[in-house]
């Protein structure tokens, strides 16, 4: 299988060493020159698990036309540079499956990656990996595990077989809505999560907001035809519980300088790769709207970060809104 990965931050290279070592031909894609050159020549990241010795195997390009004859693209840019990427792709083999490893949506538009490629890609596949799964541990080796969904039960079975190892297991799924829906606002729910446990709040607080959050999420996936199952799997639960409680979590680390006084332009500036919450909480006030549906958490997460909303008082507006049944 040719991949071709688009995309060289940390998600992107660790995806990439994954499918060089299960012998795929895999070609990374960089926007900066210097780091496609660093890997060639060094076979090491210059910026990314840059500890870490790159397969012989893999290739590394500045140019996006050499994704021209890939069997996959696998997608794992920033959500905001989907549209320009894939406006920017050659003319693609009709078999060529776009396999999307991003877990956000276009702000203005709250369109999900599916939508974004399909709109231009129409009669390509189109399949999304997502669930709990830090991109070092991918590239160290542990168990992880993982989802592919896709409509077409053959790709997504062939992608399932290609990148499946004794340490990379991956389910398969036909959700492909409920996977990209729950990937992008489980980001949201832990920037929540940082911000209780920078405000030096204990599991009592934790526990109830992750659990709260997956209602959310729940909600908003129902309603746009994703399916129960997704919400309980991997790409649901699995990767909400990672991502609020692990220290690696970018989006929770955002969440935790804002709880300890910091204000939210610095918090989200001081990532070094896009914390996709930050622009995800826009994207779902947009669809739960859209869905009428109520989603307290994201919505506070948005006005603390865009409205100058104090996280204390934020809190406060949750936890004494209207008495309801669970």
């Amino acid at each position: 299988m040719k991949v071709f990965v688009a995309g060289a931050g940390a998600w992107g290279t660790a995806l990439a060493i994954h499918a060089s070592r299960q012998g795929c031909e895999t070609v990374l894609w960089a926007r900066d020159p210097a780091v496609a050159e660093s890997v060639e020549r060094d076979r090491r990241h210059p910026r990314r698990h840059s500890d870490v010795p790159l397969p012989a195997s893999l290739l590394a390009t500045s140019e996006l036309d050499r994704g021209g004859d890939a069997d996959v693209v696998l997608l794992a840019v920033p959500s905001s540079a989907v549209f320009e990427t894939v406006a920017a792709l050659p003319s693609l083999l009709p078999k060529t499956c776009f396999l999307s490893a991003i877990k956000g949506f276009e702000v203005g538009t709250g369109r999900r990656v599916s939508e974004i490629v399909l709109a231009a890609y129409p009669r390509n596949p189109f399949a999304v990996l997502s669930g709990p799964t830090f991109a070092d541990g991918v590239v160290r080796g542990d168990p992880t595990a993982a989802v592919v969904a896709s409509e077409d039960r053959g790709v997504g079975a062939e992608i399932q077989k290609a990148l499946s190892s004794p340490t990379f297991r991956l389910y398969g799924s036909e959700d492909v809505a409920g996977v990209e829906l729950a990937g992008g606002l489980k980001n949201v729910i832990a920037i929540a999560a940082g911000i209780v446990t920078g405000l030096g709040f204990g599991a009592n607080t934790i526990a109830a907001l992750v659990t709260r959050g997956l209602a959310e999420m729940s909600r908003l996936v129902l309603a746009s035809g994703g399916r129960e199952r997704t919400l309980s799997g991997l790409a649901g639960v699995g990767d909400l519980l990672l991502t609020c409680t692990g220290p690696q979590s970018r989006n929770r680390g955002v969440g935790e300088r804002i709880g300890r006084g910091e204000a939210p332009e610095a918090a989200m500036a001081s990532v070094d790769e896009v914390a996709e919450g930050t622009r995800a909480c826009l994207a779902a006030a947009r669809l739960a709207a859209r869905a009428k549906i109520e989603m307290p958490i994201a919505d506070a997460v948005r006005r603390v970060l865009y409205e100058g909303l104090p996280p204390h008082a934020a809190i406060e507006a949750l936890m004494t809104r209207n008495l309801g049944p669970e």
